[in-house]
């Protein structure tokens, strides 16, 4: 059985599904932050009588909510995402990699035969499941030569990255902020005055650091709250090495470094994903 068939035939219900915090629709922005936050966790679902009514993630905390005092003590419902893609615990491993790529969301709550919510299916949990697969055909001397050479010797200038989008180190969280809500993208990379990567500035950093404690955020430097010394690959790198290293560190991003140093692109959960469903589909 190849890479593909296996997640196809992984039902969501061998997942973990666990990776979320629920609240009702009465909690507050804040109050629901904090829980997140609590449990280091970047996707709150909103449930009522057992049912999904709505979803907040670390992208509606980016967009609506940091830095805007005149919220925090809102009702959930009026900052959370309506409109949720869900899966069913009977689908796949496979569905759920499709519905990721398709819908560009990093979480799919998952839902029981009767319509309650039975948990959410992570990027994280999605990346894991494929890295251990990975590792046990590159290892397998009968796996298919293209499983294993797509896998092992295509790098990332094969697939299609973002171009990195940088703030220098004595820029404001402020700045970082807009540039990430202008492009509606869930990174930025730090660098030095000779554009060396020094730190990486992330959702999850924002949601941590800053919550809804903080309004001006042009008080605080990115060097304050960034990740410094951020994990980083050379974008020469095989692909099967950021499978690895998201997996194991739970990243949604990763940066991509050019001979010299500097960075030149971003590798996402998302970009990898969409490759390997792709490599995938043509193997099966």
């Amino acid at each position: 059985m190849n890479i593909a068939e296996a997640l196809a035939a992984t039902p969501v219900s061998e997942l973990d599904l666990t990776r979320y915090v629920e609240v009702s629709p009465t909690t507050t922005v804040a109050a629901t932050v904090d829980t997140m936050n609590g449990a280091a966790r970047s996707l709150a679902c909103v449930v009522s009588e057992d049912k999904l009514v709505g979803v907040f993630t670390q992208r509606d905390y980016l967009m609506r909510v940091i830095g805007r005092s005149r919220v925090w003590d809102s009702p959930i419902t009026e900052e959370m995402t309506r409109s949720v893609r869900t899966i069913t615990l009977d689908q796949t491993a496979a569905d759920g990699m499709a519905i990721m790529n398709d819908w560009w969301v990093r979480s799919v709550p998952v839902l029981a035969s009767d319509e309650t919510l039975a948990g959410n299916l992570s990027y994280y949990e999605l990346m894991s499941r494929i890295a251990a697969l990975v590792l046990e055909h590159v290892g397998d001397d009968d796996s298919a030569p293209e499983v294993r050479h797509s896998l092992t010797l295509i790098d990332f200038t094969g697939l299609h990255t973002s171009a990195p989008v940088t703030v220098k180190v004595t820029d404001t969280v402020e700045v970082a902020a807009h540039h990430m809500r202008a492009r509606a993208i869930g990174s930025v990379l730090v660098v030095d005055g000779h554009e060396h990567l020094v730190g990486m500035l992330t959702e999850f950093d924002l949601q941590r650091e800053i919550a809804c404690e903080l309004e001006d955020l042009a008080k605080v430097p990115v060097a304050d709250i960034m990740t410094p010394d951020p994990i980083s690959l050379a974008v020469r790198s095989p692909i099967v090495g950021a499978v690895e290293e998201m997996a194991n560190r739970g990243f949604s991003h990763l940066p991509l470094l050019g001979e010299s140093g500097r960075p030149v692109a971003v590798a996402s959960f998302r970009d990898i994903a969409a490759y390997m469903e792709t490599s995938f589909a043509a193997l099966m």
